[in-house]
C-alpha cells in the first residue's frame, strides 16, 4: 500500500514513472482466481491492459491454470506476445491489413492455432480466405465470432457499436458463409456487453446518472444471458461445436461467471484497478498501478504544481478520465486546469498537507494498461522497496495501433 516512504524510494529516480505495487497485484490475482475457480470457469488476460510481458507472466503463472491465454488488441501485438512465448492468443479485433498479416504466416505454417481470429462479416471471412489462399498455409484458419450484446429496448441501442450479428437469424446466415472457405474453422464465440462491463454505476462525477445506469444493468444482465443461452443451443442444435464461448470483462466478471455456455471470462484492468473501477459495486479489488510526478511550482501557498500529468484515458471525454492524485492526501485537480500536458498545479484542501518542492506526487490513472504507452518500464515496489523495473511494450520498442 502507498505511504510516505515511496517519495523516498523515488528519491533519484526520473519522474513522471509508472509504478505497479505486487502486493495489491498479487492480491488481485488471487481474487479473481478464486471467483473463477469457484464457477469452474477459465479467465483469459486483455493484454491491452497490462501491456508489460512481465506482469502478463506473472499473471499466468500465479493464476495457477485457472488463468489461460491472452485477449489481445493488435495482430503485431499477437505476433511479438507470440514470439515471447504466449500461447492460446485470441485477436480481440478484426484485421484488414495484409502487410500486419505478413508476419503471421509462419507462425500458422508451424503451428495452426497461434492466432484465433476474430470475424463479424464475410468481408473478414474474405480477407482470410485470401491470404490463406496466397501463403500456402496447410490448415485452416482458427476464428471467432464476435456477437453484438447491446441491450436494445423498443429499438434504442445501449451498448458499443461493435458486431453487425443480433439475432440468432444473423448468426445462422453468417455460419452459413463459411460453407465458401475451406480454409477457415470455426473455433468460438465472443458476446463482450460492454454497457455492463464498461459502465460504471458508483460515478462520484456523474452522480445523477448513477440510478439509471443501475436500473439499465439490471436489465441488461438477465438480457445478456438469455442472448448467449440462445446463440450456444443454436450451434448445439445444428451439431455445431465451438472450443470456446468467450465473454464479459473485469467489470461484469460476477455475472458472466454466473452463465452456464460461458466457457471463460476476460479480465484486465481488475489486475491493475485503474480508479474507474473502483466505481462498481461488485468490484473489491486494490488500486495496484500508480504515476508519480515530481512537484516543481509553488504559485501560491495553497497550490502545488507538478511537471507532466496529461495522461488521458480514451472513450466518451469526461474529467473521470483524467489522472487523480491520492498521494499525499488532501490534493484535487483544479477544475480550470485539470491534468495538465507539461503542467498540473493541484490545491492543498487543508492546512495538514506539507508538501516540498522536489516530492513525489502519486496519482492514480483512469485507465489500466493505456497510460503505460507513454512510459518505457514500471518500478515494481513490493513490501515498501524497489523490487526491480521491467519494459513496457514502449521499452522494447514496440508500438501496437
Amino acid at each position: 500500500m502507498i505511504n510516505s516512504g515511496w517519495n523516498d524510494l523515488l528519491h533519484d529516480h526520473s519522474l513522471p514513472a509508472a509504478i505497479i505495487d505486487l502486493d495489491a497485484l498479487d492480491a488481485n490475482i488471487e481474487r479473481i482466481r478464486t471467483q473463477a475457480e469457484r464457477s469452474g470457469k477459465t479467465i483469459r488476460i486483455a493484454s491491452k491492459s497490462i501491456r508489460v510481458p512481465f506482469l502478463l507472466k506473472r499473471i499466468l503463472e500465479r493464476g495457477k491454470g485457472t488463468f489461460q491465454g491472452l485477449l489481445t488488441y493488435s495482430l503485431t501485438e499477437s505476433v511479438f506476445l507470440y514470439q515471447e512465448g504466449f500461447r492460446d492468443l485470441l485477436l480481440a479485433y478484426p484485421t484488414l491489413q495484409k502487410k500486419d498479416f505478413v508476419q503471421v504466416i509462419p507462425l500458422l505454417k508451424n503451428d495452426p492455432n497461434a492466432i484465433t481470429f476474430m470475424i463479424d462479416s464475410p468481408e473478414h471471412l474474405e480477407f482470410l480466405s485470401a491470404c490463406a489462399q496466397e501463403n500456402s498455409l496447410p490448415n485452416p484458419i482458427p476464428v471467432c465470432i464476435d456477437l453484438d450484446m447491446s441491450y436494445r429496448p423498443f429499438g434504442i441501442h445501449l451498448g458499443v457499436q461493435r458486431s453487425p450479428i443480433r439475432s440468432e437469424q444473423d448468426l445462422l446466415e453468417f455460419i452459413g458463409e463459411f460453407k465458401k472457405y475451406s480454409s477457415i474453422r470455426l473455433k468460438g464465440l465472443m458476446g463482450y456487453e460492454a454497457q455492463i462491463a464498461g459502465l460504471a454505476d458508483q460515478n462520484p462525477f456523474q452522480p445523477i446518472l448513477n440510478p439509471i445506469k443501475k436500473f439499465l444493468k439490471r436489465r441488461s444482465v438477465p438480457d445478456v444471458a438469455r442472448k448467449r443461452a440462445s446463440y450456444a443451443s443454436l450451434l448445439k442444435e445444428r451439431g455445431i461445436s465451438i472450443e470456446l464461448f468467450n465473454g464479459g470483462g473485469s467489470g461484469s466478471l460476477t455475472s458472466t461467471l454466473q452463465e452456464e455456455v460461458v466457457t471463460e471470462a476476460t479480465a484486465g484492468s481488475g489486475f491493475l484497478q485503474s480508479h474507474l473501477f473502483d466505481y462498481y459495486p461488485s468490484n473489491q479489488q486494490e488500486p495496484a498501478i500508480y504515476i508519480a510526478l515530481r512537484s516543481s511550482r509553488r504559485p501560491q501557498s495553497d497550490i502545488i504544481t507538478c511537471q507532466g500529468g496529461g495522461i488521458i484515458g480514451s472513450g466518451e471525454a469526461g474529467v473521470e478520465k483524467a489522472m487523480i492524485p491520492v498521494f499525499p492526501e488532501g490534493l484535487s485537480l483544479m477544475n480550470s486546469e485539470g491534468c495538465g500536458e507539461v503542467q498540473t498545479p493541484l490545491r492543498l484542501k487543508h492546512q495538514g498537507v506539507t508538501i516540498h518542492l522536489g516530492d513525489a506526487i502519486f496519482f492514480r490513472p483512469a485507465k489500466a494498461g493505456e497510460p503505460l504507452e507513454r512510459f518505457k518500464s514500471v518500478l515494481l515496489i513490493s513490501g515498501g522497496k524497489i523490487q526491480g523495473e521491467v519494459p513496457t511494450y514502449r521499452g522494447l520498442n514496440q508500438e501496437f495501433q
